[in-house]
């Protein structure tokens, strides 16, 4: 039988070289990546603003409709009663009494919400406008 000699000189592992270089790389990657998802978390609750600032104004517009009255409230009235579900209710017809309601908006989403909302005088409905911003 022969002997089998192994090569031993070779080591397993990596160079110091390898492991600064694979080091420097993620830390690129992680330098571009960290600004990146700070901005995720504005958007996200700017999309939520965006998406609770067209429920009001659909229910708003639902109870105008149905006959509630709004004069002399607020955008920030009609907001906060769509929201709560407290002022928004018809006086008279086949909606009389019910509340028009958007589910709970909490106070510092309300905020936003109202920065996206405005009141058309014109045509005497609450509108979503997508220009404005908190």
């Amino acid at each position: 039988m022969k002997n089998i000699k192994l090569n031993t000189s070779r080591k397993a592992g990596f160079s110091l070289v390898e492991m600064l270089v694979v080091i420097a790389i993620i830390g690129i990657i992680a330098a571009i990546a960290i600004p990146n998802i700070g901005n995720l978390n504005a958007s996200a609750r700017d999309a939520s603003a965006r998406r609770n600032a067209q429920t009001v104004a659909s229910v708003v517009n639902a109870a105008i409709a149905a006959g509630a009255d709004t004069t002399d409230i607020t955008t920030t009235a009609l907001a906060v009663a769509a929201a709560e579900g407290g002022t928004l209710s018809p006086t008279q017809g086949a909606f009389k009494d019910k509340i028009f309601t958007s589910g709970a908006i909490n106070a510092e989403d309300r905020t936003a919400v109202i920065g996206y909302l405005d009141w058309d005088n014109d045509n005497k409905q609450l509108k979503y406008d997508t220009t404005s911003s908190q």
